[in-house]
Order: structure tokens, then sequence, then C-alpha cells
């Protein structure tokens, strides 16, 4: 019986999944003076309120803070605190800001802070110990952890620490006590760091005090409400009125790399959801136009992993389409750049999971591709590289279910290739190790149709109807409505020579999908 449903498990989602296991951290309550490593590295760290919530900030000077323009950028009066809030600041306005590293210097009233000492940014090296003050969750914290490594592009820092929301602004320590940084972003388990080295640039470029009704209407901060406000409005799902605010904020800054990428992953959701409902020359606009996006945001940000791998999500979207569509070379080309984007994400970020396994899946449906148009030696090749990836994954990740299915397609693919070319015995062998896979895949998530499916069109392969009919069993109980394994069963049944429930299996199938037998 020749076995040809197996399916691959595509979960291409258009988002970086940071799946990588945590280093070991502390955190601790602590005083309303800043002395997290080093005895005597004292200074002051404060809350920074605004209409949004609370964030932290630092003294650099004993009348000047540093925080984030998108901590203080929202219309609305900005109230500095000390930790136990009996101390207010006022804020008289803002003398130095850079937009590009997300910095703001704000001036109080007073000068009764105590300085936080200034590190050299370009001296740390990855594995460093470091300490984070500030406000995670609102409460004053010291939370440790370590440098995980330093982008080349503009020497931020990546540090693998636990942070929450209210930790943007929070001052980062060396073992030495000095400020090596400043977070300003947050993505579990990582932290991002904008360097000492540029926060001592923009103080020594402080100027003449600008208030902050007056500051706020520049286009660049004007730009930054509107990407919040856009970011807001995707993880509503009203993505139309999303992309129209990244349009402002791009229109008024055209530098905004953030803007560019949320953009583009707008349109790629819009795209699927056009995919989802048959309108696949509106998809292919909204894919390419998310590319586009995406492309832009590489530009200005090189080092944006998101972007390079939300630009493989599209080009992986549109190399399906376009091998559905029959436009074999113009697929191919898309799975070819698909895979391309993937491994920068991973030359980024090696250690994380996700992209190797989204190589992986680009790899096999690249092979299957070159299997179908006779490119046997490449197709092998790509099924040997999409079983390392998905290899990898395991190694860095073994409770992920999906690369044990991903694994076991192209295992079994490479069987194929190796059975339709007389060897039976490396085809065997292969087809033995997916259904080992696949049953790894069951093993840690027993509600997987996909798994259950593609094990039974394994045993298949390997002689055994039998079991295999029970592995369709099990997916059709999971997913009733999953056409193909009622194919499958049905050409089960008929090797065992029950012909009229394999009959009943086939008008099912067909019933569900007119196109399951082709």
């Amino acid at each position: 019986m020749k076995a040809s449903r197996i399916s691959l498990l595509s979960l291409l989602t258009i988002v970086v999944l940071f799946s990588c296991a945590r280093s070991p951290q502390q955190v601790a309550e602590g005083p309303v003076v800043g002395s997290t490593l080093e005895a005597g590295s004292r200074f002051t760290v404060v809350r920074v309120e605004g209409r949004h919530g609370a964030a932290s900030g630092f003294f650099v000077e004993p009348d000047k803070i540093a925080t984030n323009i998108h901590v203080v950028a929202h219309p609305g009066p900005i109230f500095i605190k000390s930790a136990d809030k009996k101390k207010i600041w006022t804020v008289e306005g803002v003398t130095a800001f850079d937009v590009k590293n997300d910095l703001a210097i704000l001036k109080i009233i007073g000068e009764d802070g105590t300085p936080s000492l200034l590190g050299d940014s370009d001296a740390v090296t990855v594995g460093d110990p470091v300490s984070t003050t500030g406000y995670p969750g609102g409460a004053y914290k010291v939370t440790k952890g370590v440098i995980h490594r330093v982008r080349n592009n503009d020497k931020w820092i990546q540090m693998e620490i636990a942070l929450s929301g209210g930790s943007s602004g929070s001052p980062v320590q060396d073992s030495k006590g000095q400020i090596i940084g400043i977070v300003s972003a947050v993505e579990a388990p990582y932290s991002y760091v904008i360097p000492s080295n540029a926060l001592r640039t923009l103080i020594a470029q402080s100027g003449p005090v600008e208030p902050l009704t007056q500051w706020r209407k520049r286009a660049p901060i004007r730009a930054y409400i509107y990407s919040v406000r856009g970011q807001r409005k995707y993880n509503a799902n009203h993505h139309d009125d999303a992309i129209a605010d990244f349009d402002k904020a791009i229109k008024l800054y055209p530098q905004k790399a953030d803007a560019y990428y949320n953009r583009g992953l707008a349109k790629f959701t819009i795209g699927d959801l056009e995919f989802a409902q048959g309108n696949l020359e509106a998809a292919w606009r909204l894919y390419e136009a998310g590319i586009e996006d995406s492309t832009q945001a590489i530009k200005l940000n090189p080092e944006n992993a998101y972007a390079y791998h939300n630009r493989a999500g599209g080009k992986f979207r549109l190399g399906q389409s376009k091998l559905n569509q029959g436009d074999t070379a113009k697929g191919q080309r898309y799975y070819q750049g698909a895979i391309q984007d993937w491994t920068h994400v991973i030359e980024l970020n090696p250690e994380l999971a996700d992209p190797y396994n989204n190589r992986g899946i680009a790899r096999a449906s690249l092979g299957e591709s070159k299997a179908e148009h006779g490119d046997i030696a490449g197709a092998q090749e790509l099924y040997a590289a999409a079983i390392e990836d998905c290899t990898q994954t395991i190694r860095l990740n073994p409770m992920y279910t999906e690369p044990y299915i991903n694994r076991g397609y192209a295992q079994f693919r490479l069987g194929q290739t190796k059975a339709d070319h007389g060897d039976m015995s490396s085809a065997r062998k292969l087809y033995a190790a997916a259904v080992q896979d696949f049953t790894e895949a069951i093993q840690l998530d027993s509600e997987s149709a996909y798994a259950y499916g593609n094990r039974g069109v394994a045993k298949a392969a390997l002689g055994d109807a039998e079991g295999a009919i029970k592995d369709f069993d099990a997916a059709i109980r999971i997913n009733p409505e999953y056409a193909e394994i009622y194919y499958d069963r049905g050409r089960a049944k008929k090797t065992l020579g029950q012909h009229e429930a394999a009959k009943a299996d086939f008008e099912k199938a067909k019933a569900l999908n007119p196109m399951v037998e082709k």
C-alpha cells in the first residue's frame, strides 16, 4: 500500500517564540537607595508614574533622571517618586533625548538625588553577572541574571533575566556596581538594555529644558504614541485600525523600525484571514506587503530577529501558495528565501528552538517539491537537513511535540525516496524511525491527531495495516473532520480485504474533501 498522506505539522506562527531554558535568577526586596552587588555603589532609583502606569528611572546627575522615551511620551503628567512614595519630585522638562536608543533625560526641580556611576558598556562580555534595580510589577526589586549577548550594530545588550512590566528605565549594574545600561524592553526570558555609553553621550548633550507638553509635539515622539496605540489595536484584533496607526507613525518618523515590523505583522495576520476565506489574491498581496515591511525593519535594524522570522513566515506562506497554484520555480524560491531568513534568526540566537523547527519545516517542504519534480538528490539532501534541524530543536527543547512530528515526516519522506529507488532496507529503517518519532509526540501530546495519523501512515508503509487502522481510529476520534485519515484508513482496510468498510471510509473522505483522492 502506498502511504502518501503523511502530514507536516506547519506551526509557523508569525511571532518569535523564545523557548530556551532560563538561568537561575534571584529576586530580592531592595531599599530606597540602590546598592546591589558591591558596597558603596549607591544611587537613587525612582518610580516614574504616568497615565499608563509605573516604570523606572534613576538619577544621572543630582537634578537629572534617565528613563525611556516610551515611559514619558504619553499625554498627561509625570510623577517621580521614591520607592517608599514619601518623596515626590516635580518634572521641569526634558533636557535631551535619543529616539534611536529610546532614551530621555528629565530635569527635576531640586538637587537631592544620588547619581549613578556609569561603567563602560563596551567592556561587558557574555556570561557576566548583572542586576537590575527597578519596579517590575510596581514593586521595588533587585533582580539578578547574566549577559546573554551584545548586538553588533548598536551595542544593545541582551540579558537573560526575568523581568516584567514596570522594568522599563531600570538601571543595570555589573559586578563592580557600575551602571552598564538601562532596560528598554522585556521579552521573557530576555531583557534588552540600552548601553551606558549611549547614555553617557546623551547626558553630555543635555541642553535647555523643554517642557513635556512641547516636547511631546515633536514628530518622533508623536510617532511613539501612534506606534503604541497601533500595538494595542493589533492585540485587540483591530488589525486594519492598527495598520492605520502604524502608517501615521512611519509618516511622522520613517526610521521607526518597530512600526514597520508591527505593520508587517498586522498585514501577515490579515493575509492569513483572507487565505482562510479563499481570497488568495488578497492574501498574496498582504503577504508581499508584510515581507516589504519586514525588509524595511531589517534595513533599519539588521539584527532584528523578529523581522527575519516574520519575513520567513511570509515567504513560506507564499511558497506554499505558489506551489499549490503550479508555479514551481517561484514557490521553490520563496521556500529558499524562508530558509535563508530562518538561518539568519539562528545566527542571531542559536539557542532558540523554534527557528530550527521552522527551518526544518521549510527544508522538508522544499524537499517534497524537488522530489515531485525529479530532483531526488536535492530532495534527499533537504530531508537530511530537515532531520538535523528537528533534532537540534529537540536537543534544545525535548518537551516540544512538533519537532518530533516534523522529524518523523522528514524521515518518512526520505524513506520514500529510498524505497522508490529500490533501497528497501534503508527505507524500512527510516519508516521505523518515523514511527518512533510519532510515538514520542503522542507521549508528549496524547490528543495530537497529526501524530496518530502520521504514525498510522508509517505503520502502513511497514506493512502493519492493523496497527495503522488503530492509529487512524485514534486520529479520527480526536478530529472527526480529518478527511485524509478516512481515506488512509480506507486503504488500510482494503489491504485487509475489508472492502465494504473501506468503501465507507472513501465516501466519508470525499464528502469532507472532494479533492482528497488527488
